[in-house]
């Protein structure tokens, strides 16, 4: 049984639990990440879900995941990249740049650098069926077509990242 903290608005934690899929009154929320991969040409790694998954079947996606009870958003993020692809990161290796709140959940989007070639991937067969390299122009083009998951501030975040690759821009702490 898999166990999500209860947040304020704001992230912190209430002391409450909950089981995965459970219902979220109003002013409670639980942490997810995201996590942007890029490498040394400025390409994003993304991965197609595996056709067993629940929600979005054989759809592309960015590396995300539901952050356990216990864990910090960045903590789930580092646990993510380890179970669904076999990247092993340390907390320092994922810098944070973004929060977007919806309804229940709050997104925490991380940014990883570095070059890790698709064959020496370890896919998590349950969560993923292939991974690949994109440029931001793909990537642009794939939310066009709605060949990714597509949320509203994607095209946004997707423009910070290109301008955290080339260093324009520092995210806050």
């Amino acid at each position: 049984m898999e166990l999500w903290d209860v947040c304020d608005r704001e992230g912190n934690p209430t002391g409450k639990t909950k089981e995965k899929d459970s219902v979220f009154l109003p002013g409670e929320y639980h942490l997810a990440a995201e996590v942007w991969i890029v490498n040394s040409q400025g390409q994003l790694l993304i991965q197609q879900r595996a056709q067993s998954c629940q929600l979005y079947p054989g759809v592309w996606a960015l590396t995300a995941g539901r952050v356990k009870a216990g864990e910090t958003s960045r903590q789930g993020c580092i646990r993510e990249l380890a179970e669904e692809l076999g990247i092993r990161c340390q907390a320092q290796d994922v810098l944070w740049f973004r929060r977007i709140v919806r309804t229940h959940v709050i997104w925490d989007l991380y940014l990883l650098r570095g070059d890790y070639a698709l064959e020496q991937l370890i896919l998590q067969p349950e969560e993923v069926a292939q991974a690949r390299w994109i440029s931001p122009d793909q990537c642009r083009n794939m939310m066009e077509k709605e060949e990714i998951f597509v949320y509203p501030e994607m095209g946004q975040v997707l423009e910070e990242v290109c301008r955290l690759m080339e260093g324009e821009a520092q995210p806050k702490p």
